[in-house]
């Protein structure tokens, strides 16, 4: 099959978001005008609709995470859109079809290949901050039944890395305990992963301007760590002991989070803010510790088996046009967020 393309007339040319080499900041982004790309055997063409947000884009940006000096960049690592080319000897997809993207190269199961990368948007991986993307056809999986295009797109990277911590090695399950720290985007995934699951969810905050938010969701338990400074023994006392922690602050918070455990608990290091904290304690025996990587192909599969079962859905903040890119990676920044920043496309 060559080069299937849907009937509507294409435009030569689409607009996409590029960091150039060097450049560290989100008013030196630039909008530039690129030709659309075609597929080559076996990729396929996405038309994008939405690109949703990740801390870690901010890292790539700002910061040189996984980002290599000489490359000019396109960001953004999430994708949500509808096929609308295939390349040569593509046979699995269709035009029209409703798709997300994987995020690591070739990790369909069990341990990260070598080869996996950084994801796109990082490295030598062009993002998907873009009107069109070309992908090869085993880097897109199928959205969820039902699901919107930004909906859809905070699914690869926050939703997929929440499925990771939540289900892979120490699954959770119905009655089980949640502590998910924060409300961005891959805390408010955990939420809906576990509700989905069954297990009770005790959120910890810095601020009480979204508890009655977080009270419609079910969660009963929440506790403020800006006043609570000890929120590792007020978690264990409050609850008898959490099954899981969702820690998405970094190494600083793994005693604290050990500390909201009982025994056989773990916790799951997904925040890369604070990499720099004290050195493990005695909260740590009878406990565990795992660093949590995004996610394999199949963990997508069974996040979306899931979510068609419980019809939970993402939560999104706010959304932007692509024209307001950085505007969208200025509110990235802000405290306090509530769910997911997604950029959506008129391509």
């Amino acid at each position: 099959m060559l080069n299937q393309t849907s009937p509507q007339t294409k435009p030569e040319t689409m607009q996409q978001w590029i960091a150039k080499s060097g450049v560290d900041s989100i008013a030196d982004l630039a909008l530039e005008a690129a030709p659309v790309p075609k597929p080559g055997p076996g990729e396929v063409r996405i038309r994008v609709k939405a690109v949703s947000l990740n801390a870690r884009d901010l890292m790539v940006l700002e910061h040189g995470f996984m980002r290599l000096p000489e490359v000019d960049l396109v960001l953004g690592s999430d994708v949500s859109g509808t096929v609308d080319a295939l390349g040569e000897g593509v046979a699995d997809w269709q035009v029209g079809d409703h798709v997300v993207n994987l995020h690591f190269n070739a990790w369909f199961d069990g341990a990260p290949p070598a080869s996996a990368g950084g994801g796109l948007g990082s490295l030598n991986e062009q993002g998907v901050l873009a009107e069109y993307i070309v992908l090869p056809a085993e880097r897109i999986a199928a959205a969820p039944n039902g699901y919107t295009h930004p909906e859809a797109a905070c699914l690869p990277c926050a939703g997929v890395t929440a499925w990771n911590a939540l289900m892979d090695k120490q699954p959770i399950g119905a009655g089980d305990k949640v502590l998910v720290i924060g409300t961005g985007g891959v805390a408010t995934s955990a939420v809906m992963i576990a509700r989905g699951a069954g297990a009770e969810v005790i959120q910890l905050v810095r601020r009480d301007d979204h508890n009655d938010r977080l009270h419609s969701r079910g969660i009963k338990t929440i506790i403020n760590s800006a006043t609570e400074a000890d929120w590792g023994k007020a978690v264990a006392e409050a609850t008898g002991g959490v099954d899981k922690v969702i820690n998405t602050i970094g190494f600083s918070a793994v005693n604290q989070a050990l500390a909201a455990c009982a025994y056989g608990g773990e916790v799951a290091v997904i925040g890369l803010r604070d990499q720099a904290g004290p050195a493990l304690g005695y909260e740590l025996f009878g406990k565990s510790v795992r660093g949590i990587m995004v996610g394999s192909a199949r963990m997508y599969a069974a996040l979306k088996e899931q979510l068609e079962a419980s019809g939970e859905k993402p939560v999104i903040e706010r959304t932007y046009p692509l024209s307001e890119t950085k505007a969208a990676l200025q509110a990235m920044k802000e405290s306090g967020r509530f769910g997911k920043i997604v950029i959506t496309t008129k391509a």
